[in-house]
């Protein structure tokens, strides 16, 4: 069981690798992650679901929970789909690893993940460079890789098959895979039904089963390769077409329409196709699995909420405590619990069957007629319009002889683009702020950015008196510039005000405007633009501009008089020219489709010989011809052996 937390597809060489109906911005770039155990301020709720949060950076997520795998010693693991995966218990405890760099350099993409007959935790990374099969070391966090063929780019699910391999889907071409993890070998089937795979169980007839979001059908296909296709006549022209699939309690097997927003059921000796609309309409039911308690349940990626049905077809929605958190994937954990993501809030959380969340269900997040799942951050934006924010996560910045480090969620930038053109700016958010920027202290205060004295004063007790604190803010002089590079990025300038707050200086003791030009450092997976993703993408990224030049200080000093402007200058080094400086921003890029209710605007072209980045609408349905009830054939098989790295 799998689902489409990213709905977008990765552009690569002219070809799209992940499935969806929409391309999304893509620059995925390697970040350096070391295994940290932390207790998040926020484990869990006073009512069910308890929620452990994996949000660090102002409350967006760092990168999209993309899987989940029940692992020993009552642990969830779960995969971040930009560079590192993590382990979480009950107690609201997360453990992160990183996830090491493929043979080509370029950074994983971690996405399903599996558990094994064994009880071993398996992961795929949809790297469409350099695709990976890994298997966990659940007491270390390290992976065993196997590096499989390019053909296997953006695989989409994973799970074990009754012959002891591990099955996977790769979204790039319509494949299923197979790899022996003792010999190394793997075969890639090719089905010639023109559609993309995409959500992978082991059913209860010694078959794999699959669903493709691109095609309306489910298919079976056995260890030999023969693969038998289904037309659920509900999905025929719907889009997205199908999502999750599972074997329920009753031997059938279970499947979502997110599109349709059925929930259908197929037995396999007859067949037979039966569906079921979900009460919530545009709810875009995602994730399904089977629960302790003899039913189904499933996900409600737009809106928000958790379904159970039973093998009647009874439907049932419960909320979750916040709209906007896209739930996707839904697996059975330790303790009878149900396990679920929700990469819009950047939470995973879990609640007893027998306890659900309670509530009336919430409405769906819609763009138009077609369900989205959306996060808090596109509701800043117009409906239609591409939405972003840039979070920092961290980073350094250094003026002259100053330096500070940022913490997590320092600096927020959000708006629409709605341009690229050379003079193009971002369209503030039609609610909250263009730049947030928190009050970042600065350690020993004023004492502690004396030249070589500082770091020894900035120790002492007189440190802590109140004159000496001294904070760094920033807003915004002028707009958001964006541009495409010649590199083919996205680039924002951020024309900054950095103010100093402390009581001798005044309140207007300010430096700037200073100039910062925030684009990607390298691209480490892959890169081009195409058109906006009705669903979110968050995007790790690294960003360093030394090119900046700082004018010096001015205000500074009691009754705005200025009278300390030459002392403030003279400590940090000012005015410093480009070249001296440096700011250092690992951040978070997210984007997304608004959902603020407006009217929609097209994105225009970019500069001539640049990408651009046109905004697309939804595809109209195509008019659906149903397949046979079942159409049968042989799927093309190639074996190659798979390149075995630690």
């Amino acid at each position: 069981m799998r689902h489409r937390a990213i709905r977008g597809r990765l552009v690569v060489r002219g070809r799209f690798v992940l499935r969806g109906r929409l391309v999304a911005f893509t620059g995925l770039l390697g970040t350096t992650l070391t295994a940290l155990t932390v207790m998040p301020a926020q484990s869990a709720l006073a009512g069910p679901p308890a929620e452990i949060s994996l949000s660090k950076a102002g409350g967006v997520p760092e990168a999209l929970v993309d899987g989940l795998a029940r692992g020993p010693k009552g642990t969830v693991w779960f995969a971040e789909n930009a560079g590192g995966i993590g382990k979480a218990d009950a107690t609201g405890a997360v453990t992160r690893f990183p996830v090491a760099a493929n043979s080509q350099k370029y950074a994983g993409v971690p996405s399903a993940m599996a558990t094994a007959s064994d009880g071993s935790v398996w992961l795929a990374d949809a790297s469409q460079a350099v695709p990976r099969i890994g298997k966990v070391n659940t007491a270390n966090g390290s992976i065993r890789f196997y590096e499989l063929p390019e053909t296997a780019a953006g695989m989409s699910d994973l799970v074990q098959g009754p012959d002891g391999a591990m099955w996977f889907t790769g979204a790039g071409g319509a494949y299923v895979g197979r790899l022996e993890p003792a010999s190394g070998n793997v075969t890639m089937y090719q089905a010639p039904f023109g559609g993309l795979f995409g959500a992978l169980t082991r059913g209860p007839d010694g078959a794999l089963w699959f669903t493709s979001d691109s095609t309306p059908m489910v298919g079976r296909i056995d260890t030999a390769g023969n693969v038998t296709t289904y037309a659920p006549p509900g999905a025929a022209t719907a889009v997205p077409a199908l999502g999750g699939i599972t074997t329920g309690p009753d031997g059938a097997l279970w499947f979502t329409e997110p599109g349709a927003g059925k929930i259908g059921r197929l037995a396999p000796k007859t067949g037979q196709i039966t569906e079921y609309a979900v009460k919530t309409t545009a709810s875009q039911p995602e994730g399904i699995t089977r629960g302790p308690d003899g039913a189904l349940w499933f996900t409600e990626a737009a809106a928000s909420n958790i379904g159970r049905i039973t093998r009647s077809g009874k439907v049932t929605e419960y909320p979750l405590p916040s709209t906007y958190s896209a739930p996707t994937r839904i697996i059975p954990g330790p303790g009878g619990q149900l396990w679920f993501s929700e990469p819009g809030k950047g939470v995973i959380g879990h609640f007893s069957p027998a306890s659900p969340p309670s509530g009336a269900p919430h409405p769906a997040v819609t763009i138009g007629s077609a369900p989205s799942a959306a996060t808090p951050f596109q509701k800043q934006c117009a409906s239609g319009l591409l939405c972003i924010r840039e979070v920092t996560t961290g980073g350094t910045t250094k003026i002259g002889g100053f330096r500070l480090d940022l913490p997590p969620g320092a600096i927020r930038v959000t708006g629409a683009v709605t341009d690229l053109s050379p003079g193009a700016t971002l369209t503030p958010p039609v609610e909250g702020e263009e730049l947030v920027s928190a009050p970042v202290n600065v350690p020993g205060g004023l004492m502690g950015t004396l030249p070589l004295i500082g770091p020894i004063l900035g120790m002492t007790p007189a440190a802590m008196l109140p004159f000496n604190k001294l904070t760094v803010t920033q807003s915004l002089a002028g707009p958001v510039g964006l541009g495409v590079t010649d590199a083919g990025t996205l680039q924002a300038t951020l024309p900054l005000t950095i103010h100093l707050g402390n009581d001798l200086l005044g309140p207007t003791c300010t430096i700037g405007p200073v100039t910062v030009a925030v684009a990607p450092t390298s691209l480490t997976n892959s890169s081009g633009y195409g058109g906006m993703n009705l669903n979110p993408t968050a995007l790790p990224m690294a960003a360093k501009d030394t090119g900046a030049a700082v004018p010096a200080a001015t205000g500074c000093g009691p009754f705005d008089s200025g009278i300390l402007d030459p002392v403030i200058n003279a400590i940090i080094g000012l005015p410093s020219p480009s070249g001296k400086n440096t700011f250092d921003l690992p951040l978070v890029l997210s984007l997304g489709t608004g959902v603020a209710p407006a009217s929609a605007r097209s994105l225009k072209a970019g500069a001539a010989g640049r990408p651009s980045l046109p905004f697309l609408t939804r595809p109209a349905p195509r008019p659906g011809k149903l397949l046979p009830n079942a159409t049968t054939f042989k799927a093309t098989g190639v074996t190659t052996k798979a390149t075995v790295r630690p």
